[in-house]
């Protein structure tokens, strides 16, 4: 089952001009459609097909197909040439696709001639007149096969000028009896000339219809290669900040483990090689005291690791390891970003094993942080609770916990059956007037009441605290 923030992967296109491979797989389409129109008729009826005729119509035009998978493979030429190539290979399977016609019924298979109206619609992939050229040349194919097989038309022709004439003697070598592929099929002259005058109506309006797709194609196809050129750089931009990323930070294969990318920090930090990490196992370059913790995040979904040992030579460094997976070249990689984190689980270690409770508070007396102890003695503290939360304090002046322009001051409480030293040290804030305030809870000697008069005369001020 697919998580819902699992990323996913398409594949990049390995070509960079769709146009070449619509006009392939439109032509693949005529064939099956040459195959329906052929066979149809042929199977609910007795209608007579020359397959030999139609099969090497078919064969060209399976030449055509491999010519356009030649044109559009990744060396080819110029475009200038390209775009001939591409418009004499267009013309030549209409050519082709006259000559199937010719051999599969004729002007009785008028189903067939829907099949024209493919090419006409995808020569627009070629230029934004092509669909016109291509248009013309199937209306004179039909017309000339058309003229092959029925001598009324060439009868008409002879009557409209002189120019017909000559083309009906062009023409006359036909037989003159039209081929009945249904038996005591007849149509009157009437009924060519209606078929060649919609199907030349039909043409151009496809060529009009396809010069209008083929705009809206060019405004798609420039949005994709703007967002292409977009995502790339993007991609170059990410990639260059990993590398200078003053963290040590590595891109890893989520698979195999392997380093794609890496930062100069980490080489610098966590490997002792005198080589490039680029290509090596992560696990291998970085020592991880406990890797199968990176790797099941690696693996998995992503995540945070704490507390992660990694030995760098003979010294143990403390690390958080954090894991955020990416896309890149349509496969499945992971960001892992690595932070030394020794220094301040010592100083936490050092405060959590301190002999006296510890707070630091901000300027309003809100508590940021505390120890182990302090937990002890106030087993109520949390982050952003109000120190006077905390303290039920009897007399304390305002801001108790400000030290003041000298940065440090005492104090003696009593909590319980005890008495503290409170020492109050503030700590300056880069750029800001406020500060932060670090209290001390350092326990003394339970005193009588004499000595706690004593102290309480002194400069020290005291205040006895309820538990």
């Amino acid at each position: 089952m697919r998580r819902s923030d699992e990323t996913l992967f398409m594949p990049a296109p390995v070509w960079d001009d769709p146009r070449l491979h619509l006009l392939d797989d439109l032509w693949l389409l005529t064939t099956f459609a040459i195959l329906f129109a052929v066979a149809l008729p042929w199977f609910v009826s007795a209608f007579d097909i020359d397959f030999a005729g139609a099969a090497l119509g078919l064969l060209a035009l399976g030449a055509v197909h491999l010519g356009f998978t030649a044109v559009s493979s990744p060396k080819r030429g110029p475009i200038r040439w390209r775009t001939r190539a591409l418009g004499a290979l267009h013309a030549v399977g209409v050519l082709a696709l006259g000559f199937v016609w010719l051999h599969a019924g004729g002007l009785q298979n008028p189903m067939f001639l829907v099949v024209f109206t493919l090419p006409v619609v995808g020569a627009i992939f070629i230029s934004r007149w092509q669909p016109y050229a291509i248009g013309a040349l199937a209306i004179l194919v039909v017309i000339s096969v058309a003229l092959l097989q029925a001598p009324e038309l060439r009868w008409y022709a002879t009557g409209l000028n002189g120019a017909g004439a000559w083309i009906a003697r062009i023409f006359g070598s036909a037989p003159t009896t039209l081929a009945a592929p249904f038996p005591g099929f007849y149509a009157p002259s009437g009924y060519f000339i209606v078929l060649l005058e919609v199907f030349a109506v039909l043409t151009f309006a496809c060529a009009i219809a396809a010069e209008h797709l083929g705009s809206v194609f060019e405004r798609l196809y420039a949005h994709v290669t703007m967002a292409r050129a977009e995502a790339e750089r993007g991609q170059e931009l990410w990639a260059a900040l990993i590398e200078h990323i003053p963290l040590p930070a590595v891109l890893v294969d989520a698979d195999t483990h392997q380093i794609i990318c890496a930062s100069d920090q980490l080489a610098a930090s966590y490997c002792n090689l005198d080589s490039e990490v680029l290509g090596m196992n992560l696990f291998e370059t970085v020592r991880f005291s406990y890797p199968e913790v990176v790797q099941e995040l690696i693996v998995g979904f992503g995540g945070t690791a704490p507390l992660a040992m990694i030995r760098v030579g003979g010294e143990l460094r403390i690390s958080e390891v954090r894991v955020q997976h990416v896309a890149q070249k349509g496969r499945r990689f992971a960001l892992v970003i690595i932070e030394d984190t020794t220094e301040q689980f010592c100083v936490r270690a050092a405060l959590d094993c301190a002999d006296h409770a510890a707070l630091i508070l901000d300027s309003q007396g809100r508590v940021l942080s505390f120890n182990k102890q302090a937990v002890a003695l106030f087993p109520q503290a949390e982050s952003r609770l109000e120190a006077s939360g905390l303290l039920r304090q009897v007399d304390l002046p305002p801001n108790w916990w400000d030290a003041g322009l000298a940065g440090r001051r005492r104090m003696h409480v009593e909590i319980g059956p005890r008495m503290y030293q409170l020492t109050v040290s503030s700590v300056t804030l880069p750029g800001e007037e406020e500060h932060l305030h670090v209290i001390g809870f350092l326990p003394v000697a339970k005193v009588g009441t004499a000595e706690y008069r004593a102290l309480s005369a002194t400069a020290i001020t005291s205040t006895r605290i309820q538990p």
